[in-house]
């Protein structure tokens, strides 16, 4: 003979009852990430560099998710949670490696195209309005105050190049990050992490 088994009820307002309720209840949120395309040595096209700076951020993971308190006699001993708006949307940005002589912040000629097709880009109809922000960043040789000095002179000097080139001034701002986001944390050394990153601050 088969016997069925049923699913246990717990009593209303038992601790076991409270903390399926409250299982059922919430949706633990993930953190937002910035959506950044790293194009590394590659040569990012025009519209590549719009694609990736109108996502605004991309897709949210947290939207329309949030945590609620339990319902009403769910529990007597279960601590009500308030509720929670979602986490804000991490910001676009793109990460391009402009070149630059040793010690220097003269952009090299190697990095010409990329540096025009970014300019292009940021005073398309597409981007207009936009405002970015111009990081640099080092490789882990020398001296971090060294580095940080060199990174925010190079910042600039994107800065000025882009404005050169058609981009509105009030649209940019620059800061120098050094070497302490190196993107190839195992290898300081390496060339991937004298790069330049722009990033979508507003709109």
């Amino acid at each position: 003979m088969k016997t069925s088994v049923r699913p246990r009820a717990f009593p209303p307002g038992s601790f076991a009852a409270a903390a399926l309720a409250c299982a059922a209840a919430f949706a633990i949120p993930h953190p937002a990430h910035a959506q950044s395309g790293n194009f590394g040595t590659e040569t990012p096209s025009v519209n590549q560099i719009i694609d990736q700076l109108k996502a605004g951020g991309g897709d949210d993971a947290t939207a329309g998710v949030r945590t609620r308190a339990l319902r009403p006699g769910a529990s007597s001993q279960a601590t009500a949670m308030p509720e929670t708006a979602p986490a804000p949307a991490a910001p676009a940005a793109i990460s391009m490696q402009i070149q630059f002589a040793f010690g220097s912040d003269q952009i090299a000629e190697s990095s010409r195209r990329s540096i025009d097709n970014l300019a292009a880009a940021l005073a398309s109809d597409e981007l207009k309005g936009r405002t970015f922000t111009v990081a640099g960043h080092t490789d882990g040789v020398g001296s971090a105050d060294y580095n940080m000095r060199l990174s925010q002179r190079r910042a600039a000097s994107v800065k000025t190049y882009l404005v050169g080139h058609g981009v509105d001034a009030a649209r940019l701002r620059t800061v120098g990050k050094g070497q302490t986001e190196l993107l190839n944390p195992a290898d300081p050394r390496a060339a991937e992490n004298r790069r330049v990153e722009i990033i979508a601050t507003g709109s």
